[in-house]
């Protein structure tokens, strides 16, 4: 998320997303994963990534933005909190209470992550993630994926398997392994608001952006 700059720059691994990714899809996708359930989020995860971060503490730390996850992943995954919910209220806490998450953030792979051992019966499941390290006063964590498909790994760093711009280019964008075509055919294109009047069927979240616009809520 916004921490990929740092991760990249000073740590040199590479991230799913940073500040600059303007790859709304991508975005969405990494949006659902987090707050998704721990099973959901980890047989996607496993063949995307070696580590998850959590920022654990401060006023806008991940779990307090984390509604934005969820929203943003159900404008591309519209099966994610479901078109009758397009701005994914069901996931967040009853009265802004942390202590009352919704059924829906409670299972969600951040709201275990952030409250690993910190929450009597919170965890993070041992079978999928495993907690590597956490800073003096615990404002971040990293977790280990545990069972990180080798396939998936060898079949991304194969260079036959990304597209160049032009034979011999240096630009050439990786794509997801096949073990998560049945996700990303789940997604829909995303309107930015200047395509929004573009024809074509709408979302469910486009067309409440759309909504909000009119009536100057944005």
């Amino acid at each position: 998320w916004d921490y990929g700059y740092q991760i990249t720059g000073i740590a040199r691994r590479t991230s799913l997303a940073d500040g600059n990714t303007w790859n709304h899809e991508q975005i969405a996708t990494l949006g659902k994963l987090l707050s998704s359930s721990q099973k959901k989020s980890h047989n996607a995860l496993r063949h995307l990534a070696d580590y998850v971060l959590v920022w654990t503490g401060g006023t806008q730390d991940d779990l307090a933005i984390s509604a934005h996850f969820a929203r943003i992943g159900n404008s591309v995954f519209p099966d994610h909190c479901g078109d009758q919910d397009p701005f994914c209220q069901q996931y967040g806490f009853y009265g802004n209470d942390r202590n009352q998450p919704t059924p829906m953030m409670k299972k969600s792979l951040v709201y275990n992550l952030y409250n690993h051992e910190r929450i009597e019966k919170v965890r993070a499941d041992p079978k999928l993630f495993e907690l590597v390290y956490k800073t003096k006063y615990d404002l971040m964590r990293l977790y280990r994926v545990l069972n990180v498909s080798q396939e998936s790994k060898k079949w991304v760093a194969d260079p036959k398997n990304r597209i160049c711009d032009a034979p011999g280019s240096w630009y050439c964008v990786g794509q997801y392994p096949p073990a998560l075509t049945k996700l990303i055919e789940k997604r829909r294109s995303f309107s930015q608001v200047e395509d929004f009047n573009k024809k074509g069927e709408k979302t469910a979240y486009t067309r409440m952006v759309e909504k909000n616009r009119n009536h100057k809520e944005l």
